[in-house]
């Protein structure tokens, strides 16, 4: 299981962007590594796929965790 972030649409829309955690096969996780930061673009929906959450922050969708 991997974490990975999606982007479809306009990168400065929140809107535009989801979390997931995925099986990914090794070839899979290999594409995306090497891809790096520029991410890989699904040629279906023209997604652009990233490995992990790390890549373009934006505000949870949820309520604020009390401190």
């Amino acid at each position: 299981m991997f974490a990975l972030t999606a982007c479809r649409g306009d990168r400065k829309r929140r809107q535009s962007w989801r979390r997931l955690v995925l099986p990914l096969c090794p070839r899979c996780h290999r594409h995306l590594v090497v891809a790096g930061a520029e991410g890989r673009r699904l040629k279906a929906t023209g997604e652009r796929w990233h490995l992990g959450h790390g890549v373009e922050r934006f505000e949870s969708k949820g309520a604020p965790r009390p401190r």
